[in-house]
Order: structure tokens, then sequence, then C-alpha cells
């Protein structure tokens, strides 16, 4: 198999030929990161466990221009809710009637960029990235624009993106289409993108929009403000989910396909030069058209420790609503549970609920002064970090079963290396 998809094939071979069009004459900087990231969840019936590797390159041949190519994947693994049951219904049937089916699935994203850079803080970026998993594609082109003002004190950014999606679905009872009630889940990912029959696809357009600006007020305080917004367009069921809506009637998850959602973010950081420090604040509003609002507070506090070395620690509170159509049990009971109109989802995301999230991060870092490491490396930094979040939902059960255990666990180690 071939992991490298064709946008990072094709980004990679203009890098080279444009050092080599760049020859031994002009400055040549190269940069390679790549991370490797474990997150593991295992809260009631179900866990997963996903291991993400990337590798990102960066040519600059000229002082005005960056080529950036980049590949990352998901390798997961682990069992999901396909049939959600609500608490009233629990109550007059086995646990059993809510199941779990194995995930496998192999995600695989290549990606290229070029940024042009101006002598006075001006840059535009353009990239394109191609994304595949067992039962989705994505292709998704992006632009951007960046400029400082007020002797650099001040810089604007715009973003724009723009995705061409489609998800893999099973086909449904042609007497049916009219009745989602009716619809069944998808059983497995077979067959997907394939002639085969029983096997349709779905598709999704993502519209994304960002602006920004930041600001840096006195030698030791900066600031950044962030609006953005994303209209999304088409299937955005789970094709797997199941969703008890009625005694013995277990229908497809089904949720609006015309979604708008917005958030604006603040950030803040002061720096302790006497510490050797710094704290930033992070505070994040979100509201989209489903009717879900959430907030976010998030604390950083990072201290160097000699030269080469600075430790992190940060963590986030989040609250958010659930969506308008949300409802632990669709079969019947008194509000806030009941029937949501023409949708139905088992998805504990769109839930109300709180989380909490601690993290350290460690990072070494080397910049000779006079000669290269090893000869030819100009610069050195490895991290580290880690992460536990916790999940209390408010209304969520299986067949009235509360979820419990709902920690999620990741950890990340990434190198950088500059040449």
């Amino acid at each position: 198999m071939q992991l490298a998809p064709r946008a990072a094939v094709i980004a990679v071979l203009v890098a080279a030929a444009v050092l080599a069009v760049a020859g031994p004459a002009r400055a040549q900087v190269l940069q390679l990161d790549t991370s490797h990231s474990v997150f593991y969840e295992s809260p009631t019936k179900t866990h997963m466990f996903v291991y993400s590797p990337t590798a990102d390159i960066t040519a600059s041949p000229w002082t005005w221009i960056d080529i950036h190519a980049g590949w990352e994947a998901d390798v997961v693994s682990g069992a999901s809710v396909a049939t959600k049951a609500g608490s009233v219904y629990g109550q007059s049937h086995t646990p059993d009637v809510v199941t779990t089916a194995s995930v496998h699935d192999f995600r695989n994203v290549g990606r290229g960029e070029i940024e042009i850079k101006g002598n006075t803080g001006t840059s535009l970026l353009a990239g394109y990235s191609y994304g595949t998993e067992n039962d989705y594609r994505s292709n998704s082109l992006h632009v951007s624009a960046r400029t400082d003002a007020f002797q650099h004190n001040t810089q604007f950014q715009l973003a724009y993106a723009r995705n061409f999606d489609e998800v893999c679905d099973r086909v449904q009872d042609t007497t049916n289409l009219n009745q989602p009630t009716t619809w069944q889940p998808l059983e497995n990912s077979q067959g997907c993108f394939t002639s085969t029959a029983g096997r349709t696809t779905h598709d999704i357009s993502v519209d994304t929009y960002e602006a920004s600006w930041a600001q840096s007020w006195t030698p030791v305080m900066e600031t950044q403000l962030t609006y953005s917004a994303q209209l999304v367009d088409g299937f955005q069921s789970d094709p797997y989910r199941g969703v008890i809506i009625g005694e013995g009637i277990k229908a497809q998850e089904h949720v609006p396909n015309d979604r708008a959602r917005e958030a604006v973010t603040g950030r803040l950081a002061y720096y302790l030069r006497s510490l050797k420090g710094a704290l930033r604040l992070m505070v994040r509003g979100y509201h989209d058209t489903w009717a879900i609002d959430s907030g976010a507070v998030e604390l950083e506090a990072e201290k160097s420790l000699g030269e080469n070395v600075r430790i992190m620690a940060r963590g986030r509170l989040y609250r958010q609503g659930g969506a308008v159509f949300w409802s632990d049990d669709y079969t019947g009971g008194a509000p806030p549970l009941g029937p949501r109109g023409a949708y139905w989802t088992g998805d504990r995301e769109l839930s109300p609920f709180w989380s909490f999230l601690g993290g350290l991060r460690i990072v070494w870092t080397i910049i000779p002064e006079h000669k290269r490491l090893l000869g030819f490396i100009q610069s050195f930094k490895l991290a580290g970090s880690g992460s536990v979040e916790d999940f209390s939902y408010d209304q969520f059960t299986l067949a009235g079963i509360p979820i419990s255990n709902a920690w999620e666990y990741l950890a990340t180690v990434s190198l950088n290396l500059g040449f």
C-alpha cells in the first residue's frame, strides 16, 4: 500500500525541483517535522485506540518563498455504539438492546502548500490536501493572506477553505427513500467507493472562513482575536449508527443536512521576564444552527529551565448544550426525553456535557551559535506532551446506563530539525 497520497508526492517533487534550480550559490533552508500521537478512551461499552503519525517538510530556497509538503495518518482500532437506546426504552428491555461494532480504519492525508512572503510581513498562502478512509474521501483547497502594520505590532489575517467530501452509505430501499424512519445503518465499509451493489455515496461541501487580529501592546503583552465561521451542506449522520425511535424500530441516525457554525476566540499572552516564563489565557464562545452553544476557558503557564528547556502546564474547562433535536430517548418520556421532530441522533457529542482537560508539555531546543550539529543540522527541537480529559454527560445514557470512565488520554512526541 502506498502511504503518501498524491498531494504530498507532488509537493515534494516541486520542492526538489525548486531546490535544484536554486543551485548551491543560493541560501537553502530545509526543515523536517515529525510527530507521533497515541489516543485512548474506554467509556461504558466502548473503547478506541488511535495512533497518528505525521511527517512534514518545508523548503525555503529563497527568502520570499516556502514550499510545504506533509502526510498524516490515523490508525484506528476499537468498538463504537452501533445501536443507541435511551433510558425509557431501557426500563422495559434488557441492556443488550444497545449493541457495539468493531471499528478498524486507516486514514491517510497528503497535503502541499506554497507561501509567498513579502519584505514587510505580508504573505500569501495556497494549499491542497487529499484524504482517504475506508468510507470517506476528502479534497480540500485553502488560501490565506497575512499582513503586518504599525511597525509589525499589528497583524491581520484572512483565510478560506473549501472541502469537497464524499461519505459512503448503504443503498436504502427505493420504496422508502422519503421515509427516514425505515432507513437502516451501513453494515460495514466493504464495497465503498466501488461499483458494488448496495453501496452509494453522499456529497458533503464545507466552506470555512476565518479572520484574525493579533496585537502586541507592550513588550510583554500580546492579544489575538479570531472569528471563524463554517457552512456545511450534505450528509452529516453517522451511516453506521442506528437509533431506537419506537418499539422495536431501529433507524439509521438522521440529522439535518445543513449546518452553520461560528466561533469567537480571544487569547492573551503575558510574559514574566523576571521568572523567565509566560501566562496564556484563551476564551472561546461557539454557536451553530443546530442550537448548540458552548464555551471554553483555557489557562497555560510556561517556564524556561535554563537556556534550552521549556515546560508548560495547561488546564481547560469546556461546557456545551445539546442540539435542538437531541434526546436521550426518542421513544417517549417527559422532556427533555421524547421525539424531537424529524431528526434523531445517538451521538453523545451532540448532547449537553462538561469536560475538563489537564496537560503537560516539555520542549528541548538546541540552536548552535557557531557551528552545526553533526556538521549539517542548524536547529534541533524535541517535544513531548500528554493530556487527560474527563467528560461528564448530563443526559446521555445507553439504555439507561450512564456513561462512566469517560476519560480521554493523549500522548505526543515530536521532532523538528532545521538544515
